[in-house]
């Protein structure tokens, strides 16, 4: 399937889900002038949009846009969380580029969970070698599509299937010489499990949330290595008053076998924030991190965070004076109270690293 159809079965199923919600059932309602009421009006789609304007050493001045739409599937469905559809597309003054359509849709009283997403990416990225004595410069393009469903099995725990594809195409930069560009299929199909019993999916007061998903890339369809990852995150949610809640969580990123550079984990992100600059990766990454979330005033509130990470290729090699810390703080808006959906920005400082980063709902969310 090429990338053009991707895309268009992609909207195609985006104007469905959306063209189905928020039908009018009340038959005692008078019913609006379709002439004078706009789409989204008339479908009540909630929308929370933020631009992104950030600053780090690595990727320099980053200036995106990041739009997120709500919705529920079928309005008489009053168990299922609100669905999501989104896009972001952005630019950095190191001249990358990225854009991503995404939709995760929860339906039929949250029997079935549905993951699509889909973009391409032009990285120019670093990574740190010892032999080499610092950082080389590298550009990757990306092709991603990501497909993942589940089904409720029991209680609340849900069994699913994902497949994963991704094309890669890197150049690395030696001193001002760049090498052949090395393109490589990154492919796979894994399995997914989860458990979750969050009162709110977008913004937790109790609860937990546990997933384990695992991809294996192999000849058979189409992956350049055969190996394996397995990614574990637990987090658990402790209200302490209806304005203040703590976020633990864990998190354990393996791969095995035959793993590629395209295929190693990088510290960063949601799971340790503050590091942005990849210098730190390897076959395995650890994480544990807790954040403290203050409701202040009205809409407005707060969050305090710190962490540990590593990365290592091996468990055996995972030191003390190799932890790595993170600490910082973020502001919030509540964008949609009904639902208590957040936009806000966090900043982090790391070893030798620091990161902002700017988001819609809060983190150690749906991945």
């Amino acid at each position: 399937m090429t990338k053009s159809t991707l895309l268009l079965v992609f909207l195609c199923f985006c104007q469905f889900s959306l063209s189905s919600i928020f039908p009018i059932n009340d038959e005692k309602a008078e019913k609006p002038d379709s002439a004078k009421v706009n789409f989204w009006k008339k479908h009540n789609v909630k929308f929370a949009a933020i631009p992104i304007i950030n600053y780090d050493p690595s990727l320099e001045l980053n200036l995106a846009i990041l739009t997120n739409a709500f919705f529920k599937v079928n309005i008489n469905d009053t168990i299922s969380p609100l669905s999501m559809a989104g896009a972001m597309v952005g630019y950095t003054t190191n001249e990358s580029w990225y854009w991503a359509l995404y939709t995760k849709m929860y339906f039929d009283k949250d029997n079935y969970r549905i993951t699509f997403a889909y973009g391409d990416a032009s990285v120019n990225f670093q990574y740190y070698d010892a032999g080499y004595g610092g950082f080389i410069d590298f550009n990757s393009l990306h092709d991603l599509f990501i497909i993942e469903a589940q089904r409720r099995v029991y209680k609340r725990w849900y069994l699913g299937a994902k497949y994963f594809n991704q094309k890669i195409l890197t150049t690395y930069d030696f001193d001002g010489a760049p090498t052949e560009p090395e393109k490589q299929n990154m492919t796979h199909l894994g399995f997914v499990m989860s458990h979750d019993t969050r009162d709110f999916i977008y913004n937790p007061y109790s609860g937990d949330y546990l997933n384990l998903k695992t991809g294996h890339y192999r000849d058979a369809w189409g992956s350049a290595y055969d190996f394996d990852k397995y990614e574990f995150d637990f987090t658990k949610f402790f209200g302490l008053s209806k304005t203040e809640v703590i976020a633990a969580r864990l998190t354990a990123l393996v791969a095995t076998g035959d793993v590629p550079f395209e295929g190693q984990y990088v510290v960063g992100r949601d799971d340790i924030r503050g590091y942005t600059n990849g210098k730190h990766r390897g076959e395995q990454v650890y994480n544990v991190q807790a954040e403290y979330r203050w409701n202040f005033y009205k809409k407005w509130g707060m969050v305090g965070f710190a962490g540990l990470a590593t990365a290592v290729d091996q468990v055996n090699e995972i030191r003390f004076d190799g932890l790595l810390p993170g600490a910082g703080a973020g502001l919030r808006y509540m964008a949609i109270p009904s639902e208590k959906i957040n936009i806000g920005v966090d900043v982090a400082v790391g070893k030798d690293d620091w990161g902002i980063y700017f988001r819609i709902a809060e983190t150690f969310g749906d991945k």
